[in-house]
């Protein structure tokens, strides 16, 4: 590979005119320079494509294309499908990135000749909470077990597939999954498990923004079940290469029983998904030994389990003053 290989960043854009802008500055003030920009416009009906335009006018090497709205996923692929680049790498359009991010990237997978690299992230809600997840030491190469063992116990490393650079043949290979949520839980393990190893960052060079109206934290439908198959499909494949990992495959899909569990609870809809709403409970305190283990970093599922072993109506409750307290939260700043 050159040593100042391409780099295509690809961005898919729906309707984020309040966002956009400050993604694509971000993007275009990249001190690595041997890159393309790719925005697909994927249907929006407000003003993101004008702004896309605007941004980009004068920018030498972008790249929009305008689709009709099929999804994240879709988007993705279009934009890896049109990509010239050695590497690639994704940033999503209501998020931005520090200036060296695809810099800091780069030099990982030239330094350890790896086919993928991650950095950490920061979390900021609402524009006033920000959470880094930066973390002591330096970049190395992590095995595909160790990632994997992080990644079910949900700790120090992700499934996103932003925050991370890619050899543009292991994105041919595993393309996202169109129609499905939590795209990135069905994909990136496999792109992990394909190169064996994955070099890993400790420094914060994304940001990442929840929006509270996004569709990850929209209210419970039948599409929220894509987590759990997204989960079982992802554990079982570990299993299957790593079977000395399953105590952190039944916490990963603790994990991802509790969040669709909430989502019913939350948006009051236990009486329509009765039978939905026992199995995860019951599913959740079968695991009760490995989550009050060392094994699980995550104090909250450990409450979880507890609450839910009282039984559901006090784990309700517990949902409640959580809402509380995340309200006053917010209102502080």
């Amino acid at each position: 590979m050159d040593s100042s290989p391409l780099v295509s960043v690809v961005i898919p854009a729906y309707n984020v005119e309040n966002e956009v802008r400050k993604c694509l500055e971000s993007v275009i003030c990249q001190t690595y320079q041997n890159l393309e920009i790719i925005v697909i416009n994927d249907g929006s009906t407000d003003r993101t494509g004008k702004i896309i335009r605007e941004c980009l006018r004068d920018v030498d090497e972008s790249f929009i294309y305008d689709v009709s709205n099929g999804g994240l996923s879709s988007a993705r692929n279009i934009g890896v499908k049109h990509s010239h680049g050695d590497l690639i790498t994704f940033v999503d359009s209501d998020d931005y990135i520090d200036e060296d991010y695809v810099a800091y990237l780069v030099e990982m997978i030239l330094n350890f000749d790896v086919d993928i690299a991650s950095c950490q992230h920061r979390i900021l809600l609402d524009e006033n909470k920000c959470t880094d997840l930066q973390f002591n030491g330096k970049p190395e190469v992590w095995s595909s077990h160790r990632w994997l063992k992080g990644v079910l116990a949900r700790n120090t490393v992700d499934l996103s597939a932003w925050g991370k650079i890619y050899k543009r043949s292991l994105c041919l290979k595993f393309p996202f999954p169109t129609g499905k949520l939590y795209e990135d839980t069905f994909t990136t393990y496999k792109d992990v498990l394909e190169a064996g190893c994955i070099a890993v960052g400790n420094e914060s060079k994304y940001t990442y923004k929840i929006r509270l109206n996004s569709i990850s934290r929209s209210s419970f439908s039948k599409s929220s079940l894509d987590l759990i198959k997204a989960t079982e499909k992802m554990t079982v494949d570990t299993l299957r290469v790593f079977p000395d990992l399953k105590p952190e495959v039944r916490l990963r899909r603790s994990w991802a029983y509790t969040s669709v569990l909430n989502a019913i609870l939350t948006s009051n809809k236990e009486n329509e998904y009765t039978q939905l709403v026992d199995d995860l409970r019951v599913n959740i305190i079968h695991s009760r030994p490995v989550i009050l283990s060392r094994k699980n970093i995550d104090r909250r599922l450990k409450l979880v389990v507890l609450a839910l072993s009282a039984g559901l109506r006090p784990y309700i409750l517990l949902l409640k003053l959580k809402a509380r307290l995340d309200t006053v939260n917010a209102l502080r700043g």
